[in-house]
């Protein structure tokens, strides 16, 4: 039986330069906000989080979870 090898790209297909392109956007909004959040904490100790953040007063709000993973360089 012959195997079939999956096909290689060559070049990049839409879903990825899509991506691409939003990343492309994305960074360059980020770089003022990351100087100044550096600048203003470099060499103060983190602040505590609560386990839960939440802007909810009662308990009717619809409840999300979502996970965020800190990448600290």
């Amino acid at each position: 039986p012959s195997q079939s090898t999956p096909s290689r790209h060559t070049q990049p297909d839409l879903t990825s330069t899509r991506l691409y392109d939003s990343w492309k956007a994305l960074i360059p909004t980020l770089v003022d906000i990351q100087l100044d959040y550096t600048a203003r904490t470099l060499g103060a100790p983190l602040e505590r989080t609560p386990k839960v953040l939440s802007l909810c007063s009662s308990h009717t709000c619809a409840q999300k979870r979502t996970s965020l993973t800190c990448l600290f360089f």
